[in-house]
Order: C-alpha cells, then sequence, then structure tokens
C-alpha cells in the first residue's frame, strides 16, 4: 500500500480501528515515515495511539490524529489533552453537523489552537456524512468557513468512505466505487465560495478502493476503461487538491476482502490473509444430518456474526493441519456453517458431499473469519507467527490491543 501511494505521489492515512496494535499502525504508516496520520474510530483508541505519534514527532515527522466519527460533547476534554500533546495541526475532528461546532469551541478554549476538520461526505453508502450537493452541505461548508475565519477551526478538506465497495466482485468496480468517492468529494469543495492559499485535502477510501489503487500504477498500463476513467480522474483531482487514500483491514485481510476482489493476484488470494482464529473440534456428527458436521470451541464471540457475499458462512476452514488432500476452493472446503455464542458447527460448503469429514475429535484448527475488524476487537491479545519461517507455528511475538471505549 505504501508503495503504491508513494509512486502515484498520494499521501496516506492509516486507519487502526482493525487491529487497534501499536505494532501494526507501525507498519501501515511505515517505520521511517515523515508523514504518520492515522485514523481512529474511539476516544480509548486515540489515547493508546498516541504515544506512538509522539514516536514520530521527536523524530522530526509532522503529525495528524483523526478522530474518524462525528464527535459527541462528552469526549471534547480526552480528546482535548491528547490535542494537546499532538500540538498544534495534530489533531482532527470529523464533523458533519453545525451542532457539532460546540466540540470545536470548547476544543480551542482547552488547547490554545484549532482543530483541524475534515467534512463528512456521503457518497452513497449513507453511514455518516452530507450529501454533496444537499442544502445541508452548502450550509454546513458556509458556516465552517465562518468558524475558519474567527479562528475556531482550520478546513483540511472533504472525506468519504465507500462501504459499498465491500459489494464488488472484481477491480473494475472497486475503481468504480472509488471514482465514486472523490467526484462525491469535488462536489462537496465546490460548495466553498471564497479562493483558499493552500490546497485542500480529499480523503477517500475503504480497503477495496484504497487497494484498488494498484490497478493503475504507472509502472503498469492501465489494463480497463474503468482503470483508464479513474486514472484521469485522478490525475485531474491531483491538480486543484490533495488526494488522500486512507483504509484500514488491508494488512490483515479475510474473506469479505477475498470475496471483494479488489485487485489482481499472482497466487491464491487467501494466501494475503494473516489473520485466522484458533478453535478446537469438541465434537463430531458423521450421520445426524444427510451431511457430516463436527461442533468447534469458536462461536459469535470467536469470529462475529459477519456476513460474506460469497459462500453462506461465518468462517472457512484453513488448510493448517489438515490432511494434504483438503483444499480451500468452493467444491471441498469446510466453512463454519453456524454459530451459538460460543460455538460453531462446521461442514462442507457443498452439501452434496456425503465423505467422512476431515477433522477428529480434540484437533485444532484455524479459520479465516469473514470480517477481520469485528472479529479481532474480540481479542486482547494476538499471538504472531511467521508462516516464512522454518517453525510457521511457533509464536514470536505477542500483540496488546486496545480495549474499551
Amino acid at each position: 500500500m505504501l508503495d503504491a501511494v508513494r509512486e502515484l505521489s498520494f499521501s496516506f492515512r492509516a486507519h487502526v480501528k482493525t487491529h487497534k496494535t501499536q505494532e501494526l499502525t507501525r507498519f501501515q504508516v511505515g517505520q521511517e515515515s515523515k508523514d504518520a496520520r492515522i485514523i481512529v474510530s474511539t476516544v480509548a483508541e486515540a489515547e493508546f495511539m498516541t504515544p506512538v505519534l509522539l514516536e514520530y514527532k521527536q523524530k522530526g515527522a509532522k503529525v495528524n490524529l483523526l478522530y474518524g466519527i462525528p464527535p459527541g460533547p462528552s469526549s471534547v476534554e480526552r480528546l482535548a489533552a491528547l490535542g494537546k500533546q499532538l500540538g498544534e495541526g495534530g489533531f482532527t475532528f470529523m464533523i458533519d453537523h453545525p451542532a457539532q461546532f460546540v466540540v470545536l469551541r470548547r476544543f480551542k478554549e482547552l488547547t490554545g489552537f484549532a482543530a483541524g476538520a475534515f467534512l463528512k461526505t456521503d457518497a452513497g453508502q449513507h453511514r455518516a456524512g452530507l450529501e454533496p450537493q444537499t442544502e445541508e452541505m452548502v450550509r454546513l461548508v458556509d458556516e465552517v468557513a465562518g468558524l475558519e475565519d474567527e479562528g475556531i477551526v482550520r478546513l483540511v478538506g472533504f472525506y468519504t468512505h465507500n462501504s459499498n465497495s465491500y459489494g464488488g466482485s472484481s477491480p473494475d468496480e472497486a475503481m468504480a466505487y472509488l471514482q465514486q468517492e472523490v467526484d462525491a468529494c469535488r462536489a462537496a469543495s465546490k460548495n466553498l465560495k471564497k479562493e483558499r492559499s493552500g490546497p485542500l485535502i480529499i480523503s477517500v477510501g475503504a480497503s477495496p478502493t484504497a487497494l484498488s489503487i494498484q490497478n493503475i500504477l504507472p509502472s503498469g498500463a492501465p489494463s480497463s476503461s474503468s482503470a483508464k476513467s479513474l486514472q484521469e480522474a485522478l490525475q485531474l483531482t491531483t491538480s486543484n487538491f490533495e488526494l488522500e487514500i486512507h483504509a484500514g483491514v488491508y494488512p490483515l485481510f479475510d474473506m469479505q476482502q477475498v470475496s471483494a476482489q479488489s485487485r489482481s493476484f499472482t497466487s491464491d488470494p487467501h494466501d494475503a490473509i494473516g489473520i485466522s482464529v484458533l478453535a478446537e473440534v469438541c465434537s463430531v456428527y458423521p450421520k445426524r444430518l444427510s451431511h457430516p458436521e463436527a461442533l468447534i470451541s469458536a462461536g459469535c464471540l470467536a469470529l462475529a456474526r459477519e456476513p460474506c457475499k460469497d459462500y453462506p458462512g461465518q468462517g472457512v476452514v484453513t488448510s493448517w493441519a489438515m490432511p494434504s488432500t483438503y483444499n480451500t476452493t468452493k467444491e471441498g472446503r469446510l466453512i463454519v456453517k453456524r454459530i451459538s455464542q460460543e460455538h460453531g458447527i462446521i461442514g462442507y460448503e457443498n452439501e452434496s458431499y456425503s465423505d467422512e469429514l476431515p477433522v477428529e475429535y480434540g484437533q485444532k484448527i484455524r479459520i479465516w473469519p469473514n470480517h477481520a475488524c469485528i472479529t479481532m476487537a474480540m481479542y486482547e491479545t494476538y499471538f504472531v507467527v511467521d508462516s516464512d519461517t522454518l517453525d510457521p507455528d511457533n509464536v514470536v511475538d505477542v500483540f496488546a490491543s486496545c480495549r474499551g471505549w
């Protein structure tokens, strides 16, 4: 990801809510980065990650922490304390309603300087933000410009996140969703009435759309009309704005990302998944139904109840510790078919298979989850293994994650 944004001369902001660890944040930002930008989704994440940003700042890097949801008034004291540590220019809010101005004013009172603000733009997903050409957005842009004149806030730019991109199934679809994001932010920026001394930021991305930029790298010729169209739109955008890519789940990947197919792979895309859940086989039911099943010690609170459009289950059993004849293609793989709070039922995805399950009582298995962000939030620590070593099951590190709000 860092290589791609560097080759395209874009900026990058790492979303850390997927893993909530300081170690992976450093990998996302880049160990030697001189422009360390992150997004958090909770105040607790902001508090947990601020020491990492201060490390970068001490090494001479420019740092910025974006609180990634519109702020409630109860959070401002804790966030302002972090803003004071990071210094002027180090903290940014996400704004989509004039009622939130009370937070901006209070932040200025507590820190002595204005926070930055992205205006959250709705590119069609209707999670947060305003559609770019509505009366509400026009009024919000005008009022934020007035606050900026008062020294209460510093307008950073326009931000969107197209979660609809998770429904895509090809690089072309992912690139089209990214172009929707760019177009929405550019449309919102047209509501500005005054010339500005410097370029605003257009911040776009969800992991599928962010990954799709790898399809338009200058080192490779655009392979489709979608790629050429996106390339032209991005070139036009960067002539007037700073283009920032943001994403979070891409370092870990998951079954949803595999199914989105936002970029081309030269090998099995499952090999890119960096997270699995260890579970134990606690019972087997070879004859209970017309197809065999087994019970495992991982349920909703271990895997999460998240769908994947590619198959009807809550996780896929990996090839780890399985017979050599087992494979993870749709024809022969085992999936987590049903889950309760603390246990799940595995069986063949293809229910016409009546072969004996390739698992036995007491066996350990590893499962790829559908949505890494939700699954990883269930755990306080992550055991790190290195599959490129001679002992790929050896735990080489343990990462602690942020908990709470």
